[in-house]
């Protein structure tokens, strides 16, 4: 994975939870596993952040727990179906019932792995540091039916310049959830679906998979550790 792919990733799940400063989310309440259905784009990614925010303040919890706490917010509000259609462009057309099927859980757990991988390398100590030491501030949000766009601008310490971070979202069933994250421009999506398609184009389906399979297993591994 390119430090780049690793920047964004750091940038969403940690430099993000630094909305507690922004909007002064401190004293806050914290929104429950399964928030409100029906409420605007930005209140989902703000709902977002303040869950994320209070897995990283509580204390004397195990790694595994806290991995596990991470793993079921991302589930509840990303469009993980969406997002692996996606990163295959085209090339879902031609793949069977069965291989969408596998393809979309061994899509999720790979991009699940690939961040929780990247947080793993930090402590909670500098989670927290970051925490305090970055903002995010929401700009603003553009609404076109089941389409949405949540534009903010996050400032890391270990940055010199801010980072412009989008959400696109869609209406899932009632429900807006994250189907892409561009960060200064870049797409996550688009990132990984060059990658997969040079695999898909050159060795096809199989191949694909099985690497996605592999390296899950090589982080699953990295993880338990």
């Amino acid at each position: 994975m390119s430090s780049r792919t690793a920047l964004i990733l750091y940038a969403v799940l940690l430099g993000a939870a630094a909305i507690v400063i922004a909007l002064l989310y401190a004293a806050a309440p914290v929104h429950a596993d399964h928030p409100p259905t029906n409420l605007d784009p930005m209140s989902t990614v703000k709902g977002v952040m303040d869950q994320t925010i209070a897995v990283f303040k509580e204390k004397d919890i195990a790694a595994t727990d806290r991995r596990v706490k991470l793993r079921t917010i991302a589930e509840a509000h990303f469009d993980f179906n969406g997002m692996a259609r996606s990163t295959v462009g085209y090339h879902w057309r031609t793949l069977t019932d069965d291989q969408r099927k596998e393809f979309v859980p061994l899509f999720t757990t790979f991009i699940e792995d690939v961040a929780l991988t990247q947080i793993q390398q930090y402590s909670v100590e500098r989670v927290q540091h970051d925490i305090q030491s970055s903002v995010i501030v929401f700009d603003r949000q553009h609404v076109d039916g089941d389409r949405a766009e949540v534009f903010s601008t996050v400032t890391l310490k270990s940055r010199p310049e801010p980072l412009q971070v989008s959400y696109l979202m869609k209406d899932v069933d009632g429900d807006w959830k994250i189907y892409d994250i561009d960060v200064d421009a870049i797409s996550v999506i688009a990132n990984y679906r060059n990658q997969f398609n040079r695999v898909l184009n050159d060795q096809g389906y199989d191949r694909l998979a099985s690497l996605l399979r592999q390296k899950s297993e090589q982080l699953g591994s990295s993880l338990a550790n």
